[in-house]
């Protein structure tokens, strides 16, 4: 005679909470049903799993071993047996959403604000990653969405749609403010302190490309976590770097920093909705999709 999932499924919940009475009020069963199937359990496989006591029990070498690979697999049987409840269902009871800090801010929040309104049911959980983090949480099917900015290393089992074109403007402080009265090379300016976003980041790669392509390297002076805190650097006359242009106006409008015009043109970046064809989404999480990808 072999155990059945069932078996170990109640070993699971004992092993976790390491209480007979506890895994019986988690399984909705009774105490001696716990106990006489763990007993059982025990026997077919021919050793002992637990060592009782009155404070609850805990498992013997050969439990710890049983243990290591029945969670894993208990695990993503629940996983699975939910998402099928998801997609059975009318609506999701939450969905899990990626999105890099540009797009959280400049296309994100102003969709979920409408979305919200129509599924006020829904829960969102809203994650804020690096572009790279984002994608690799997405494929591990931690996500349901990505919203995130290029480039990116498109795959084919991953479904890009852009939905907000942005450019990127060069600025400074007052201090530098005799380079904001002409068109400039960016050979001109590559002497002077450049902030920019961590080295690991989409936008740092992004800047990188730009200058190579200008025949030029990229020497950071200063490198900050998130794009907020560019600006503040920028302002404080400590450096001068790119920011999408949207997030300077307000800056530039009070004249606390100036843009530095350039005559190579940088390249144009795109805010995208990336979805992962092998995992399907519930009804909720595709009407949020849909909404997202619709650039009215």
């Amino acid at each position: 005679m072999t155990a059945n999932f069932e078996h170990y499924k109640v070993f699971y919940y004992v092993a976790k909470y390491k209480n007979f009475t506890r895994a019986a009020n988690a399984l909705v069963t009774s105490q001696p049903s716990v106990t006489y199937c763990m007993q059982n359990l025990e026997s077919m496989l021919g050793c002992k799993l637990f060592i009782r006591s009155r404070k609850g029990v805990t498992l013997t070498a050969e439990g710890e071993l049983l243990y290591s690979f029945v969670a894993p697999a208990c695990k993503q049987l629940m996983q699975g047996e939910e998402k099928l409840r998801e997609l059975m269902g009318e609506q999701h009871d939450h969905i899990n959403i990626g999105a890099t800090q540009m797009s959280m801010r400049s296309y994100l929040v102003e969709k979920l604000k409408i979305f919200q309104e129509q599924y006020p049911q829904v829960k969102l959980n809203i994650f804020n990653y690096n572009t790279e983090q984002t994608l690799s949480e997405l494929k591990a099917g931690k996500i349901d969405l990505a919203i995130i900015t290029t480039p990116i290393d498109n795959e084919q089992r991953l479904r890009v749609v852009d939905v907000k074109p942005f450019k990127s403007i060069l600025v400074g402080g007052n201090r530098y403010e005799e380079y904001g009265e002409r068109k400039l090379f960016l050979s001109e300016v590559v002497k002077l302190p450049l902030i920019t976003m961590c080295s690991t980041s989409t936008t740092f790669g992004f800047l990188q490309e730009f200058y190579r392509s200008c025949g030029l390297t990229m020497q950071p002076a200063i490198e900050v976590a998130t794009m907020d805190l560019i600006i503040p650097v920028i302002r404080k006359n400590l450096g001068i770097g790119f920011v999408p242009e949207e997030f300077a106006i307000p800056f530039l409008e009070r004249k606390e920093i100036m843009e530095i015009k350039l005559h190579e043109q940088i390249p144009e970046r795109k805010i995208c909705i990336v979805s992962d064809d092998n995992r399907p989404l519930s009804s909720a999480a595709k009407e949020l999709q849909s909404m997202l990808e619709c650039q009215k």
